[in-house]
Formats: C-alpha cells, structure tokens, sequence
C-alpha cells in the first residue's frame, strides 16, 4: 500500500488496520462525492467528458492511496522486478451507462465465495465495478481474469490488469459492496512455476495457489501510466513540442530529434523512460533503435529545474486543449445534443413524467410558449436594461413517425384554462357575428363586444384578423399550435406573398404592428405583437421553409429540439387524466398571479456568466455562426429561467441553473446540427460580397521590397499563390527593377513619378 500513486518508492505491507483507516478517512470521502458531482455535470450536460476525465485523474492521483493487491515488493518499489505474487488478482468493470451497483446486485451478490471473492467496491469513477479474487488454482493473471468474465458472462471488462505491479485506487466505505477481511488477508502459498516445473521466463506470469496444474505465457507486462500531465494529454503536449521542436524530423533527423524530445518529456513522465515510449511517436524509427534513445535521455544528467522550453510546452498544449475542450463542451461538434439534467424541478418532473425519456427534451423545451401565453404584463429586466417579456416560438425538428405528437397532450393540460375561456367567449362572439348579419340595415348594427378575448387561435388567419385578435386580447399573449412549420405561412402579412418571417421576429420582440384601412368595417389598430407558438417539423422541410431566412436574426429567435433515439420500439406514455390537469393547473396559476416587473438576481448572474462563456468560446474557436447565434439563445434561455423562477414560487434553485445550462446547449446543438453549415455559407457570401476591388499592390509595399513582402500583401488581399509571374511581368513592364545581389526589388522612377500616393 502507498499514500499515493506518484510515491512508487514507498510501498509497505497492507494491513487491516491501514485499509480500514483509508476507507474511512474523510479526504478520500470527499474525493469520492467530488468526482460523482462532477460525473453528474457530465450527465446533465454541463461538463464535457474530456474535462470530468482531467478533474477525476486529477483528484485521484492528488488525493487518493493505493493498494497493490497482486503482489507485495520486496525493495519496497512498485515494480514486477521485486514484486512477490499476493495469489489474489483484480477483475475491473469500466464505463457502465448504468448504477455499478445495479451491475453487482444482478451478477455477484450471493456468488462471493463461489467466485472466490474477497473484496468489492465501486470504482471512484463511479462507473465501474472492481472485484479482487483468490485466483483459481494454475492460472495466470490474465486466466484468472478470462475466467471472472465468463463467470460473469461479460463480453468486455478491462484486459489491461495483467501486471503484477498494477495498484487501486482506494475508496470510500459507502462504495464497498463486499469485504470479507479474514478472506483478503490470509496467507496464501503463492509460487511462480512453468508447466515443466522451471521457474518462467519474464513472458509467463503464471500463479498457482495451491495444485501446479499448467503454465500459459503472455504477452510481457505494461505499466498502466497516467495519460495527461496536471490535466493536459501527452498529446497535446508531443504536438507542441514538435512545434517548438522545430517539426517532425526529416529521415536523417530522427535520431536527434527524438533524443532531444525524451530529454524534455522526462520532466513530465516521471524520468520514466517506460512512460516516455508510451507518449512519444517513433517517427518512423526502428523500435529497438528508439528505445535505445529514450533510455540514453534518461540516463544524462537532469536539472533541478524544469527548463523553459518545457515550460511553454506546456503552456501552448494547455491553449490548445482549451480551444478544442471548448469546441466539444458547446455541443455543436457532438454526435448526440447534451442530456438533459436528472434533477428537474418541481413542474419539469411533473410535466415530462409521462413520456418516455428520449421524448422528455422535445417535451420540456416545447412548453415554454404555452407557459409563457400565461404571462400578461410581466416583464423580466435583462442584463443589457432591457424589458423583455416571456416570448416563445419552439420548433420541434425530428424525422417522421419519431413521436412529435409527444409534447401534444402536456400543452393541452398547460392551456386547459385558457382553452375553456376561449369556448365560452367564441360563442359570445358567434352570437354577436349572427345578430349583427342579421340586423337590417337601416337600424343601428350592434357594437362589438368588449374583452372577448380567445387566445388559443390558429395559423389560418388574415393580417386584419390577427390584428383584432390581438388587440381583443388586451396584452395577452395569442399561442398557435402547428403540426407542420409550413403552416405559417396561412398568416400572409401582406396582400402578395406568403413570406411570415417579419412578423415571427416582431413576435419575439413584442414590436409593433398594425394596419390603417378607411372603410368603417375595417380594422384599423396598431398593436404589439404577442404571439407564442410551436411547430412540428423534419430536418429538410425546416431548412427549407428557413433558406431564405439565415441571416435575417429569425432564427436565433427560435427555439429549437428534436428526438434523438436509437430504439425503434413504440414509446410508451403515461396517462394523462383529471388528477394531471389539476397538477398542472396548480402551477399554472402562479403565472396567471404573476404581475408587472419580476426581478431575479442570481438569473441575471448566470445570464452574465453564460455570456463571457459564450464570448471566450466564440475567440476561441473563431466561429462566427455560433457567435450570432449564441446571443439570443442566451437570452430565450434567460426567459426559460424566469419562467421556472415564477413556477418555483419566485424561488431560485439549482435544478433551475442547470435546466437553463443545458436548454441553451440543448438548442444550440440542434441549431447547429440543423442549420451551422448553410448558415456558414451564407455569411461567407455575405461577406464576399462586402469585400471592394483589389487595389494597386504596389501601394502596400515600400519603395525596395523582397518577394516575401509581395506574397504577404497578396495573401491580405486574398490572392492564393506566388507572386513570381507578377513580379516578372511588372519588371518587363518596367514598374521595378530587381537586384539579384541582395534580392531585393526597387519600384522605378517612371512609376514613382506616375503614382505619387504610392510613396506617401
């Protein structure tokens, strides 16, 4: 045993009372709850698996002891050279997508002593099982380990637990599931014999504990080294020094290349010349050849001091893995959108309860513009002052048969109010249309009634019904629900064309808009636009219906998710009766409540937060179209916030924070999935066609210039190629005149004398 990974020089014998001591010493306890909270940040999406795996390594070789279970060491160095084989071995279980405990309650409980079990815990990853076992009589490590898995019927465990100097990390007592110290502790009559009775070669590991039965060789032992240096990976850092190395070899350079490479790496590996191969590319050089190479780095002297050059190695890699952990963590580059969190709040679980869990994103991003056709005269301030208001417009993007319908019944148990409201006051006004058609002419008609407000209307209407819906509705909010996104365009917003997209994005700023008609029956009002709706689509109809709109801001003002599953049987839903609805009314009615200016200032915090994040990713990955897009997804997300804010009962909670970090990922993700690359384009072209005429070259350059001064001018003018043929011609065209001596070019006088500008 050993306090810690990096003091291989201090192995002592384990003892009851050392391990027992471990287990319940509260800085591994802590260790262990840090790792799970940050491994739930990776479940809920807000932590990429790239930095949950740098934090874990991390926390475990700072802060966690070790246990060899295989062997003893007779020079109390961790190495096979003097290992002492214990007869015990260690069977692990990595990268479970579910509770390890689940795992050892179907496959181990109640089998320990058949399988010859003496300890067992949970890995500290919390994804994995770990097993230490009495090898079976003749069997070598890896037997011993072939054997578990077939045991446990296990297609793939963790093959790499062949050697005898390989330790464990030490865990809490809450993460034993089994430990039977009488059994872990005996003396064992260990020997390490052949088939034929001679000791083995260094090729064959084999244990026998009790009968010589038979000997297998395999393949020669490796250390299971650390993969990163203080969180940044070898490869980031072999890439930089490359750099700062000069780049990769030429043939004839290798040699002294990858000399001068494992002479600063041993600064980062331990002086270990084992940990140096592992790391370092051979370039193309014979293999005895290139460990020849590292061991002789590894024998000359060493400074006390890390060098400077090493230094900034490590300073450019950790640049470097900055920018691409920062590609990762904002989902766009991710094969699946970020998954949501586990812990929702008290109306996220209730509202998504009923749908299978590859359906709860679509169903909990979708009820927002339900949510928010609540909210009459409420208004949340936003970092930059401004008033904003709860506007929603959610586009449900999956491909067909996915089950879209999903978010269907939760929206109707949300507007249940507003749907019976609008049945009683669409009668009135039936009765009103009839006595007034009825009415004869030369008598009064009958005035329109007042505050027949219906909310819940749909997409086929005309500019002039839109606008008396709105204002009949007196600062509510109208919501539409769509089965296809094509459907907008019933709602023309002028006599000719179909294109709805200028009252979508008035819609989400509360603009104003109206119409001024002369005739008495007409309508003419100006009001501010108030509209929340969603709509159901597939991933070619919404780039189509959306082609026209890529730069226009309509689609950083959506809200968009999808259904993303690889399993094809029929989802199952839950029911949604009576005692639903009421739930859900419950909380419907703190919105109903909610009045005039509502303020949060921890939501305004993680707006604030959000925001430099998304400021510093956009620098760091030069992405301008995640930059357009990131500013108003950080606001919509805002509002998604204060939403649950008010359904909290105005009561900040950590299930809020998160649910607003992952909705803005979340969207992000389906918003670049969908649309980044014609996005892409469509700033590429926008941008081309800013860019003026090339100017005279000649101008940026000085009075004497070489061809590396032409190329540089030609590249800021975007001109790909070399400047040589321009140079030739502009000579016999006598504008310069060239000095092979020094190489350098002289503009000539006649040009000087044509073109003053140029030399001012």
């Amino acid at each position: 045993m050993s306090n810690s990974i990096t003091n291989v020089a201090q192995m002592v014998p384990c003892t009851p009372q050392l391990l027992n001591a471990a287990l319940d010493d509260p800085k591994v306890a802590e260790t262990c709850q840090q790792i799970a909270r940050h491994l739930a940040a990776v479940k809920e999406g807000t932590l990429a698996r790239e930095d949950f795996e740098a934090m874990k390594s991390r926390l475990k070789s700072g802060n966690l002891p070790v246990v060899c279970f295989h062997a003893t060491f007779t020079d109390g160095y961790r190495h096979n050279e003097s290992a002492v084989a214990s007869g015990l071995s260690i069977y692990d279980v990595d990268h479970l997508d579910y509770d390890p405990r689940a795992y050892y309650m179907n496959k181990v409980a109640g089998r320990e002593v058949e399988l010859g079990i003496a300890f067992a815990h949970v890995s500290p990853s919390n994804e994995g099982i770990r097993l230490v076992f009495e090898i079976p009589q003749g069997m070598s490590l890896a037997q011993a380990q072939q054997w578990m898995a077939t045991q446990l019927d296990d297609a793939a465990y963790d093959g790499k637990v062949k050697d005898l100097a390989r330790c464990s990390f030490v865990v809490c007592r809450d993460y034993v599931l089994y430990y039977d110290e009488e059994e872990l502790f005996k003396e064992r009559d260990v020997q390490a014999v052949s088939q034929n009775g001679i000791v083995p070669s260094e090729n064959a590991v084999t244990i026998v504990t009790k009968d010589n039965a038979f000997s297998a060789p395999v393949l020669p032992a490796t250390t299971d080294y650390e993969d990163n240096f203080n969180g940044i990976g070898y490869k980031e850092i072999v890439s930089a020094m490359e750099e700062l190395l000069g780049g990769v070899p030429a043939q004839g350079a290798r040699n002294n290349f990858i000399f001068a490479m494992a002479c600063h790496m041993r600064y980062l590996c331990n002086d270990d010349p084992q940990w140096i191969a592992q790391v370092m590319p051979r370039y193309g050089e014979e293999e005895q050849k290139f460990q020849s190479t590292v061991r002789s780095a590894c024998n000359r002297p060493q400074t006390k001091t890390v060098p400077a050059l090493v230094n900034r190695v490590v300073e450019r890699a950790r640049q470097q893995q900055q920018i691409d952990e920062a590609i990762r963590a904002n989902g766009t580059h991710a094969p699946a959108p970020p998954q949501m969190p586990e812990k929702l709040t008290k109306f996220m679980r209730l509202i998504t309860k009923n749908v299978p869990d590859h359906l709860k994103p679509a169903v909990a991003m979708g009820v927002f513009p339900a949510l928010g056709a609540h909210c009459k005269g409420v208004k949340f301030r936003y970092n930059d002052n401004a008033l904003v208001e709860p506007t929603f417009m959610n586009v449900l993007v999956a491909e067909m048969s996915s089950g879209k319908s999903c978010v269907n019944e939760p929206i109707e148990a949300i507007m249940a109010d507003i749907k019976e409201r609008d049945i009683k006051n669409r009668k009135l006004m039936q009765e009103y249309k009839e006595q007034y058609d009825t009415c004869p002419a030369d008598e009064q008609k009958p005035e329109r009634p007042q505050g027949l407000t219906v909310q819940w209307v749909k997409s086929d209407m005309t500019p002039a019904a839109f606008v008396q819906l709105m204002a009949d509705a007196g600062g509510r909010f109208l919501y539409s629900r769509l089965d296809e996104i094509g459907l907008l365009n019933q709602l023309k917003t002028n006599g000719k064309g179909n294109n709805v997209t200028e009252i979508l994005r008035l819609a989400y700023d509360c603009g104003e808009y109206g119409q001024e008609r002369v005739g008495t029956k007409s309508v003419s009002e100006c009001v501010e636009v108030r509209w929340n709706w969603n709509a159901s689509t597939t991933p070619g109809k919404c780039r189509k219906f959306f082609a026209d709109s890529m730069l226009d801001g309509t689609l950083s003002r959506m809200t968009f998710c999808t259904i993303f599953t690889d399993d094809d049987r029929m989802p199952v839903y839950g029911i949604y009766d009576d005692k639903f609805r009421k739930q859900v009314q419950d909380f419907v009615a703190q919105l109903n409540d909610a009045k005039s200016l509502v303020k949060c200032r921890k939501a305004n915090q993680l707006a604030a937060d959000m925001i430099e994040e998304n400021r510093q990713y956009s620098a760091l990955a030069d992405d301008d179209t995640y930059r357009e897009l990131s500013y108003r997804a950080t606001l919509s997300a805002f509002k998604r916030g204060m939403v649950l804010y008010l359904l909290n009962e105005q009561k900040w909670s950590k299930e809020i924070e998160d649910f607003v970090r992952w909705s803005f990922h979340y969207d992000m993700w389906c918003k670049m999935s969908v649309f980044g690359e014609k996005m892409r384009h469509a700033m590429e072209l926008d941008k081309a066609v800013m860019v003026p005429g090339r100017r005279n070259l000649m101008e940026f350059l000085n009075d004497s210039f070489t061809l590396d001064d032409l190329n540089t001018v030609r590249r800021a003018q975007g001109m790909k190629g070399d400047g040589s043929a321009q140079l030739r011609k502009w000579i016999s065209r006598g504008y310069c005149t060239f000095d092979p001596q020094n190489q350098l070019y002289t503009k000539s006088p006649q040009f000087v004398a044509k073109h003053p500008k140029a030399i001012a």
